[in-house]
């Protein structure tokens, strides 16, 4: 099943209702003003999850939305962190569906006059999360680069050991750093869609225990010499960074 985690981020200084975010740039969605435009096939949110200091709240508004009512999503992250459990909007076997090519935005409200960084991610699919079963492997990585605030970073992770000859599927992921806030994965061949999820800051911090039992299904597929980059989006300029990928091998 094919999805993408795109991300909406700004600075919000207002404790206004229905502050827009601004669409963090990204190589697969088009931009429309402040949003993105809804793409062709995956044209469908299974997963919605809003951080921030003082967030209260989060929407998503289009005009296929509007048909209904503005689209908020609560509860939220409240802090410099992904909380754990994760704070967060599942919609894995019923997806909100959008019209292609119409623009969708983000608005959030905060509790708070002082300036904060706030940050909402969206996971575009192509329809209901198809659950795959197997032997699921961990595999450990590290990195060591300067991480951008506020924005995507890419990098290629060191893995620790060397993987079989084959072909894998990637079923799950988690990435540590001190700032740390979400990750995707950038395929090398094959779908241009860069799977993603939210990231932890410390070791005892937990993702949804059935983000790595499969639960988002299969992420993509690559071989032991086709290893994905990964790009991670932080709050500061992080130093090192390292994580899991959960993968089951299929052929």
């Amino acid at each position: 099943m094919p999805f993408h985690l795109a991300l909406y981020s700004a600075s919000i200084a207002s404790v206004a209702a229905n502050v827009q975010l601004a669409a963090v740039a990204d190589p697969v969605l088009a931009p429309a003003g402040s949003g993105f435009l809804v793409p062709p096939v995956i044209n469908k949110i299974i997963r919605v999850i809003g951080q921030g200091n003082l967030l209260n709240r989060a929407q998503l508004n289009s005009a296929s939305i509007r048909d209904y009512t503005p689209f908020d999503i609560t509860p939220v992250n409240v802090g410099t962190a992904i909380e754990t459990p994760v704070k967060e909007l599942w919609l894995n076997d019923n997806p909100l569906p959008l019209n292609v090519n119409e623009e969708i935005d983000c608005f959030v409200t905060n509790s708070g006059a002082g300036a904060t960084q706030t940050t909402v991610g969206v996971v575009f699919a192509d329809g209901p999360v198809s659950l795959v079963k197997g032997r699921v492997f961990a595999v450990h990585w590290t990195i060591t680069t300067t991480f951008a605030a506020h924005g995507f970073t890419n990098f290629t992770p060191v893995l620790d050991n060397g993987i079989p000859s084959g072909t894998f599927a990637l079923v799950g992921s988690r990435l540590n750093s001190a700032t740390a806030l979400f990750h995707r994965f950038i395929p090398r061949g094959g779908l241009p869609y860069r799977p993603g999820t939210t990231s932890m800051q410390a070791y005892n911090q937990g993702l949804n225990y059935d983000e790595r039992q499969c639960y988002m299904g299969e992420w993509m597929r690559f071989t032991n010499t086709t290893t994905p980059q990964i790009e991670a989006f932080q709050l500061a300029a992080d130093a090192t960074a390292d994580g899991f990928m959960y993968l089951i091998q299929v052929a």
